[in-house]
């Protein structure tokens, strides 16, 4: 069997540990923000996180990387290479199929955010669950003929070459599988969302984390003048109950209201987004951003899986022939899974990061406005009102209209 040139294996070792440090990097911050701002929990970051628990122990094996074949196939270290190898490898296609799975029930059973999240525990314990059974039994196959399941796998340690089918059986077969069948979830998804593409152009949009949330921004005039007339002006000139005054009611006040909707983004990153009247309407709203961000996810899974599983099919037609593009393409992107998770993790949070960023590394000013929290969590900033000067009102959800109270 062919074999590759120690030059080759060299390449594909620094391009491991350098994407695993990136991953790395990537997963200690989705775990930090996570667990200590509420701001980054999401419905979507939570499997996300569940998810990046498997990406750190896949980096720990690929940080091991070739110490573990040079160890010897009987080595701990070896044992303990390819049991993180099979335990964490497939963890991520598993969280895909249950965010497909998440987004079938909220698009064909109607269930609502808070439903999905009473799943969670199962989906937890059927991913980490699914990888432990196989990763844990095969340390302790040791056959006469075969010899250990776990050995050399060229870069790491891992099923070794004399259980081949192993690798097919127990990981890229089920991955395979699983991948057909979120295709097929979100091929129904996409009819649904053809069927409503009038109300939701620019839903795909990432860069739009909510497309339900506008800000309405209007302009409210006070204006504010001396009462006319006096107390004695009063007693000569009685005003019977229920008739109105001739002369103007110092007690009026007039609010001009000039509703502006201001773009939450620039316009050569803004594209249409839901509707006013989906945004009403849509009672699972949740679930639809949920859907976007779950289909995102699987791109970052086909990133990682499609140039591994051309390799695979490479070796299964030639397994006397080792392709160097085709290994070194599969040593780049399964470290990187949680690079990608972090990227997706950051387009669904773009809000929280930027909040994050400002906290840490901006001095905020002295602001001149105070908060004042309205219905549907939205938020009014008021400015110093001033006689004959206008304020200005903004509101994520606000309208209003001209009052007028008189005493």
């Amino acid at each position: 069997m062919a074999s590759l040139t120690p030059e080759q294996v060299n390449m594909m070792v620094i391009t491991q540990r350098v994407t695993t440090v990136f991953s790395l990097v990537g997963i200690f911050f989705i775990l930090s923000t996570f667990l200590l701002s509420s701001s980054f929990n999401k419905p979507i970051n939570r499997l996300v996180f569940f998810a990046s628990w498997g990406n750190l122990g896949m980096n720990i094996a690929t940080l091991i990387s070739e110490a573990g074949p040079e160890a010897g196939q009987n080595a701990p270290l070896c044992q303990l290479q390819g049991f993180l190898i099979q335990m964490f490898l497939g963890v991520d296609a598993y969280w895909a199929l249950c965010m497909a799975g998440n987004v079938y029930l909220a698009f064909f059973h109607n269930y609502t955010i808070k439903q999905l999240r009473a799943l969670d525990p199962k989906y937890l314990l059927a991913c980490y669950g699914f990888s432990f059974v196989p990763a844990l039994v095969y340390l302790f196959i040791d056959t006469k003929r075969r010899g250990k399941v776990y050995g050399p796998a060229i870069l790491w340690c891992w099923i070794d070459i004399e259980w081949d089918f192993l690798r097919i059986a127990t990981l890229y077969g089920i991955v395979w599988i699983a991948t057909i069948m979120i295709v097929v979830i979100y091929c129904m998804a996409g009819r649904v969302i053809w069927q409503k593409r009038d109300q939701l152009q620019g839903y795909l949009n990432p860069l739009n984390e909510n497309p339900f949330a506008s800000i309405i921004t209007t302009e409210v005039r006070i204006t504010h003048e001396p009462r006319l007339g006096s107390a004695h002006n009063e007693e000569d000139h009685p005003i019977s109950p229920g008739a109105k005054s001739p002369e103007y009611d110092p007690y009026s006040v007039d609010i001009e209201v000039n509703g502006e909707r201001r773009p939450s983004r620039p316009t050569f990153l803004r594209m249409r987004s839901f509707t006013r009247e989906v945004a009403v309407n849509e009672e699972n709203a949740e679930a639809w951003l949920y859907a976007r961000v779950a289909f995102l996810f699987f791109v970052a899974i086909l990133i990682t899986w499609v140039p591994s599983s051309a390799n695979r099919v490479y070796a299964l037609v030639h397994p006397d022939r080792i392709n160097f593009p085709l290994n070194y393409a599969s040593a780049l992107v399964f470290p990187l899974q949680g690079f990608w998770n972090v990227i997706v993790y950051i387009v669904t949070s773009q809000t929280a990061c930027k909040h994050l960023w400002n906290s840490l590394f901006h001095r905020r000013s002295p602001s001149r406005h105070n908060s004042v929290p309205t219905a549907g969590n939205s938020e009014i900033r008021l400015g110093r009102f001033s006689r004959g000067k206008s304020a200005r009102i903004e509101s994520d959800t606000t309208s209003m209209k001209s009052l007028t109270n008189h005493s």
